[in-house]
């Protein structure tokens, strides 16, 4: 990630010991270390506002779009630094977007992570989405391109030329393992693109929408304090949701909002499951020849 980035890279990448049965390890210790000082620290600018959904949109809006950013930069090639540039990025970020949230901020530090760990890749979907469809209609990018702001750089790539190399964690090329991704991610982002551009959520309505899918996935797949935790945060939020357009918007009938976006969060969870499917498939056929040091971070994604 030093190439990507311009400086050390909080994942490592280690190869085995002669008597291991993978081939290379991948150390997220730091990466997770770096999370809970996030956590720790809290929110980074001290935001007021009774609405916390409203609370959240203006965390998102800063984490999204930096002040400061000058650079743009168009990715041909993707490879082992790119992967883990982007892990770091995305973990990272949903890490500080929960720290505008006063409920989840109230939860211990050691669920705090155990939650992000098992929503941001989710959360990277739609949030990809969101800035790609702003990106679409401003026309800073092509209509076969996706967008993304990695730390303080927007990054461009066109999905129909991007060179993807997974020598780092298959004998096998990008081309032979489309054999298991009948939808591949060009497909998910085409039927997905088009809703966003037509909706054209505000910064509050795509916190929801976030929310939502994220909760929604934490309580699907766990029992117990989680499942709690995410029933709770759903139900305040959409409190919360009738409460801005009710009180912020003057708005009464917003029932054709919702459904258009939990249209596309259902879209999401289907691709989600189909990824699942894909990812067992390829466990049993042992495609990859890499060890996660913390595997639970990928099982929701």
């Amino acid at each position: 990630m030093d190439t990507f980035l311009g400086r050390s890279n909080l994942i490592i990448f280690c190869a085995r010991n002669a008597d291991q049965k993978f081939k290379y390890y991948i150390d997220l210790q730091f990466l997770l270390d770096k999370a809970a000082k996030v956590l720790e620290k809290g929110a980074e600018t001290p935001i007021h506002s009774q609405n916390p959904l409203e609370k959240l949109a203006i965390g998102l809006q800063k984490l999204r779009f930096p002040q400061d950013s000058n650079k743009t930069k168009i990715v041909t090639r993707v490879g082992r630094e790119e992967v883990f540039a982007l892990w770091e990025d995305e973990f990272l970020k949903v890490t500080q977007w929960l720290t505008y949230f006063n409920e989840f901020q109230n939860l211990p530090q050691m669920l705090q992570l155990e939650i992000v760990k098992r929503v941001w890749k989710v959360f990277s979907r739609l949030e990809k989405l969101a800035t790609t469809a702003i990106a679409r209609r401003q026309k800073i990018c092509d209509e076969n391109m996706i967008v993304a702001f990695i730390e303080k750089d927007l990054v461009l790539c066109d999905l129909k030329t991007l060179d993807v190399d997974l020598s780092w964690c298959t004998k096998y090329t990008f081309e032979q393992l489309k054999f298991f991704n009948k939808i591949d991610f060009e497909k998910q982002a085409d039927a997905l693109v088009q809703p966003m551009l037509d909706l054209q959520p505000t910064d509050v309505e795509l916190s929801y929408m976030l929310c939502q899918l994220c909760f929604h996935q934490l309580g699907k797949h766990h029992q117990g304090v989680l499942l709690e935790i995410s029933e709770q945060f759903q139900d305040s939020l959409s409190n919360h949701l009738h409460d801005y357009y009710v009180n912020s918007l003057g708005i009464k009938n917003y029932v054709n909002r919702i459904a258009s976006m939990m249209k596309i969060n259902n879209k999401i969870q289907n691709f989600v499951y189909h990824d699942r499917v894909k990812q067992e498939l390829m466990r049993v056929f042992d495609i990859f020849h890499v060890k996660y040091s913390h595997p639970d971070l990928f099982q929701n994604s």
